[in-house]
Protein backbone atom coordinates (compact mmCIF):
# COMPACT_ATOMS: atom_id res chain seq x y z
CA UNK A 1 0.00 0.00 0.00
CA UNK A 2 1.26 3.51 -1.17
CA UNK A 3 0.13 6.67 0.82
CA UNK A 4 0.80 10.15 1.07
CA UNK A 5 2.14 11.98 4.35
CA UNK A 6 1.70 15.23 4.53
CA UNK A 7 2.77 17.52 7.23
CA UNK A 8 2.29 21.16 8.46
CA UNK A 9 3.27 23.90 10.89
CA UNK A 10 6.03 22.38 13.76
CA UNK A 11 5.78 19.34 12.53
CA UNK A 12 7.47 20.31 9.09
CA UNK A 13 10.50 21.41 11.04
CA UNK A 14 10.55 18.21 13.00
CA UNK A 15 10.18 15.58 10.35
CA UNK A 16 12.11 18.30 7.33
CA UNK A 17 9.63 17.47 4.64
CA UNK A 18 6.04 18.76 3.75
CA UNK A 19 5.20 15.63 2.26
CA UNK A 20 6.58 11.80 1.26
CA UNK A 21 5.42 9.13 0.18
CA UNK A 22 5.09 6.14 2.28
CA UNK A 23 4.62 2.26 1.16
CA UNK A 24 3.83 -0.39 3.96
CA UNK A 25 3.34 -4.27 3.37
CA UNK A 26 0.53 -4.02 5.63
CA UNK A 27 -2.92 -3.70 4.02
CA UNK A 28 -5.27 -3.47 6.85
CA UNK A 29 -3.90 -0.46 8.95
CA UNK A 30 -4.93 1.75 11.04
CA UNK A 31 -4.15 5.25 12.00
CA UNK A 32 -2.88 3.87 14.98
CA UNK A 33 -0.59 1.73 13.30
CA UNK A 34 0.65 4.35 10.99
CA UNK A 35 0.82 6.93 13.61
CA UNK A 36 3.23 4.18 15.77
CA UNK A 37 5.80 3.41 12.66
CA UNK A 38 5.99 7.72 12.08
CA UNK A 39 6.53 7.83 15.61
CA UNK A 40 9.48 5.66 15.40
CA UNK A 41 11.22 7.63 12.44
CA UNK A 42 10.56 10.64 14.00
CA UNK A 43 10.55 10.16 17.80
CA UNK A 44 10.03 13.77 18.81
CA UNK A 45 6.55 13.35 17.53
CA UNK A 46 5.63 11.59 20.14
CA UNK A 47 6.30 14.62 22.53
CA UNK A 48 3.74 16.45 20.35
CA UNK A 49 0.27 16.90 20.44
CA UNK A 50 -1.02 17.07 16.85
CA UNK A 51 -4.28 15.77 14.79
CA UNK A 52 -4.44 13.39 12.13
CA UNK A 53 -6.79 13.82 8.94
CA UNK A 54 -7.54 11.37 5.75
CA UNK A 55 -8.31 12.34 2.83
CA UNK A 56 -9.10 16.25 3.95
CA UNK A 57 -11.35 14.72 6.84
CA UNK A 58 -10.58 14.56 10.39
CA UNK A 59 -9.82 11.05 11.44
CA UNK A 60 -9.93 8.63 14.41
CA UNK A 61 -7.35 6.32 15.45
CA UNK A 62 -9.44 2.98 14.22
CA UNK A 63 -9.99 4.20 10.98
CA UNK A 64 -8.50 1.56 8.15
CA UNK A 65 -6.13 3.28 5.80
CA UNK A 66 -6.47 2.36 2.18
CA UNK A 67 -3.88 2.54 -0.92
CA UNK A 68 -3.22 6.18 -1.88
CA UNK A 69 -4.55 7.42 1.01
CA UNK A 70 -3.46 11.67 1.61
CA UNK A 71 -3.21 11.48 5.66
CA UNK A 72 -2.02 14.86 6.90
CA UNK A 73 -0.15 15.38 10.26
CA UNK A 74 -1.26 18.68 11.83
CA UNK A 75 -0.06 20.56 14.89
CA UNK A 76 -2.72 22.31 17.32
CA UNK A 77 -4.60 25.16 16.17
CA UNK A 78 -5.86 28.30 17.24
CA UNK A 79 -8.97 29.69 15.99
CA UNK A 80 -10.81 33.02 16.60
Amino acid sequence: MTITLKYFGSLVDITQKKEEIFSMEETNASVSFLKSKIETTYEELKKMNYSIAVNQSMSSLDYNIKDQDVIAFLPPFAGG
